[in-house]
């Protein structure tokens, strides 16, 4: 199969489109639609005000002609079979890694219905540009070929506001507040379309334009931009909504809309300032290259389970005792050694202690709470009664221990090198010898630099 062939058939599936329109009087039927417009909105950090009208309007709806068409005149026609046939055979292996046990004929066939489809249904739209045959057709096989595809993901928030209108994080990524476009919607009139309303106003916006073999490459890294933001500041970022399209010619659903996810609560947000647009970018591009590491490597086990359990106490509608112990666990991973359970209680607040000291923390402060944070866990862990003044001063720390983690985790990150065993030994040893204290200190100067503003 070579492209011109792809060519000449949708050129000619369009030709015979118009006539079969023409020689059976064929008019379409309408449906009804809902469309949803916003005429005013005003992003404010403190929340968002906006209004809209809703209109009945009505559509031609082509779906069922274009399909008896493809089955009825196209299908049949020798170069639809010859086609076909060829696709099958030159990309069986391919189309098996594609869709998995298919039948390659069916398969192929399947595909092809689907790039004539979308030229129909465009130049139906007014849409169908000049050269966008052959563009579709070279599409067709770059997909066939296993080639990258394009990915374009929109992620809409409601943790993050913006003093400035957008910020370009790097050639992929970029946040920007809500415009009155992200609100519009139109719906099929009897049925509802997943996601198309919002739980609440988003704050911001994400928007991610990737390149990659697969859809996994994609979601992998617009996690680490979701935690690079979460640990930016103290965030709980998570998509109320998001919206994500393939550039693709053989697969009809390349658009898929995920709703309100109501496991996770946006109870800490933040505001990104104008003044603060250069360190942010930075910033989150470095994070993400930190968090780029297997987490099967036993030599990043416990940081990857320091920071899902991070995600957990920020993110998940439960209980603050059920917070707090798992915030409390985050910090464990990070600063205690198997060796020493049954211990734990004083060696990881002294740690956490010293390693924050460095960065004007109040070291008793930290000792002190970060011990009363550590108990408060082993009463929720062994089931015991928790009291309503318990479960305040449970509510008090909260905030604070789960920064120590964010800030904890960020240390660990920016000195990947030093890891974590030999980050705890240093700071066992620089407890009681005054030249390791000064090389800690050192290191974390270093590697932290012009991140240290974010973390004390």
């Amino acid at each position: 199969m070579n492209v011109s062939e792809l060519v000449k058939l949708g050129e000619k599936s369009l030709t015979m489109f118009d006539m079969y329109i023409s020689e059976r009087h064929i008019t379409s039927p309408n449906r009804v639609y809902i469309k949803y417009t916003v005429n005013e909105l005003e992003i404010l950090e403190t929340g968002s005000k906006y209004q809209g009208n809703t209109e009945i309007i009505q559509k031609p709806d082509f779906s069922k002609i274009i399909y008896d068409f493809i089955k009825e005149m196209i299908e049949p026609t020798p170069e639809f079979q010859k086609l076909n046939e060829s696709i099958a055979k030159k990309y069986k292996k391919n189309i098996n890694i594609i869709s998995p046990s298919s039948n390659e004929i069916a398969q192929s066939a399947y595909w092809l219905e689907s790039f004539i489809r979308r030229l129909i249904v465009e130049k139906l739209e007014g849409s169908l540009l000049e050269d966008s045959i052959i563009e579709y057709a070279s599409l067709f096989k770059s997909e066939l070929d296993l080639s990258s595809l394009e990915y374009k993901y929109v992620e809409y928030l409601d943790a993050v506001y913006l003093e400035d209108d957008s910020i370009r994080i790097n050639d992929t990524v970029l946040i920007r507040k809500t415009q009155k476009s992200d609100l519009n919607y139109t719906r099929d009139i009897f049925f509802e379309i997943p996601g198309s309303g919002f739980p609440t106003i988003p704050l911001s916006v994400l928007e991610f334009n990737i390149i990659a073999k697969n859809e996994k490459e994609c979601y992998d890294y617009i996690n680490r931009i979701f935690n690079s933001l979460r640990l930016y500041k103290l965030g709980s970022v998570h998509s109320i909504k998001s919206h994500s399209t393939k550039k693709t010619i053989i697969w009809p659903g390349s658009q898929v809309m995920r709703g309100f996810n109501n496991i996770y609560a946006s109870s800490n947000k933040y505001s990104i300032k104008a003044t603060e647009s250069d360190i942010f970018i930075k910033f989150i591009n470095t994070l993400e290259q930190k968090l780029n590491f297997d987490p099967e490597n036993k030599d990043y086990r416990a940081l990857n389970i320091s920071i899902e359990r991070y995600i957990s106490a920020l993110l998940e509608s439960v209980d603050v005792d059920r917070k707090l112990m798992t915030a409390v666990m985050g910090l464990e991973s990070l600063y205690t050694l198997d060796k020493e359970r049954g211990e734990n209680t004083f060696k990881l607040a002294i740690r956490v202690a010293k390693l924050l000291g460095h960065l004007t923390f109040d070291s008793i402060k930290v000792r002190e709470l970060t011990g009363q944070a550590y108990n408060f866990r082993n009463t929720v862990v062994h089931g015991a009664y928790i009291p309503p003044l318990m479960r305040e001063n449970m509510n008090e720390i909260f905030p604070i221990i789960i920064n120590y983690l964010r800030v904890s985790l960020v240390i660990f990150l920016l000195n990947p090198d030093v890891g974590k065993y030999k980050m705890i030994e240093m700071i066992d040893r620089s407890l009681i010898n005054d030249s390791q204290n000064i090389k800690l200190k050192e290191i974390l100067d270093t590697h932290i630099g012009e991140f240290m503003p974010l973390l004390i």
